[in-house]
């Protein structure tokens, strides 16, 4: 029994070795939660491992084949395009390291800074080759039913969110979907504050569905002065009482102004190699190699994201520079 068990143990090690090349199929590293940082020439999306061992697995990749904010941040492709497909070269690379410590923690320095510290020193490494290919695809991390993508205090779910994004709920017909809009009635009172009022017609829509939130006939976003027409609260002809809330008041302007839409939203990037070859810089020739590899994901949040109500012409437009006059 122990004879058929070391050949069948040298067949598998016959068959997995070709011509020098060491090819496993096992990592630590995948699926891991990446961080991410901005240097002068690169960005690396990077992993580290600090039980047992002091290791880390980084992509670097130039800053021209990213698109980046001014401050390196990552700004963000539409999620429902191709992903991002980056050749693997000199340039962009994956590195696998092992090193004598552990790498510091909340610090970008070791892996974006020009001059690496001289510590921990790097004992193992392992540099991808040329020839394959990262693939950076970019999803809505809060587009699932507990998240509140629009901060509005309402969960997706109950703003009528569905996995398929099918028939959503658009209360005011402004073209954005309620788990998306910041003011879901379109009355220019943010649905947040709306939820801390009282309503006046319990028997009714709540206020934030609600664009007459009195019942006097008048919409509330008409309910303000000619010098803040985006702002019904500030309106107040009975003393501590904004009109919008008062059914004895009726005063209204009409105006053409929407308060912003804009939100900020959270993405997930999903770092994948296809023909990745991983050799040991310490000339012995051993390889790594992979069909395919998921490195894992990186999380951002914060990111402005524009929306504009289809009843603003207006929304979010950009002024333009008056063309200097000519002189003859």
């Amino acid at each position: 029994m122990k004879r058929l068990f070391l050949a069948i143990s040298l067949l598998i090690f016959l068959n997995s070795c070709d011509d020098g090349d060491l090819i496993v199929t096992s990592f630590d590293f995948e699926e891991s939660d990446l961080d991410f940082c901005n240097g002068p020439d690169k960005s690396v999306f990077y992993a580290l491992n600090s039980q047992d061992v002091f290791e880390s697995f980084s992509l670097e990749i130039s800053n021209s084949e990213l698109d980046l904010d001014e401050d390196g941040d990552l700004i963000p492709g539409d999620p429902t395009l191709e992903p991002t497909r980056i050749p693997l070269n000199s340039n962009n690379r994956a590195v696998f390291r092992i090193y004598s410590n552990s790498v510091p923690t909340g610090t970008n320095n070791y892996f974006c800074s020009v001059v690496p510290p001289r510590e921990p020193q790097v004992i193992e490494e392992w540099v991808s080759a040329s020839g394959g290919t990262v693939i950076i695809r970019t999803f809505f991390a809060d587009e699932t039913s507990g998240a509140d993508s629009d901060n509005d205090n309402v969960d997706n779910i109950d703003e009528g969110w569905n996995a398929d994004l099918s028939n959503l709920p658009d209360t005011d017909s402004d073209g954005i979907p309620d788990y998306l809009d910041v003011d879901d009635d379109g009355d220019n009172v943010p649905t947040v504050t709306e939820l801390t009022i009282e309503s006046l017609n319990p028997d009714g829509p709540p206020n934030y569905l609600n664009p007459d939130d009195d019942g006097d006939g008048v919409p509330t976003r008409l309910e303000v002065t000619e010098d803040a027409p985006e702002t019904p609260a500030l309106f107040q002809t009975a003393e501590g009482i904004p009109n919008y809330l008062n059914p004895e008041q009726t005063q209204r302007f009409e105006h053409d102004e929407y308060i912003s839409h804009n939100i900020t939203r959270a993405y997930r990037y999903q770092v994948i190699f296809d023909d990745l070859s991983l050799t040991n810089t310490d000339g012995s020739g051993e390889t790594i190699r992979y069909e395919t590899y998921n490195l894992g994901s990186y999380s951002q949040g914060g990111v402005s994201y524009e929306l504009c109500p289809e009843q603003d012409p207006d929304c979010n437009d950009e002024e333009t520079e008056e063309e200097p006059e000519e002189i003859n």
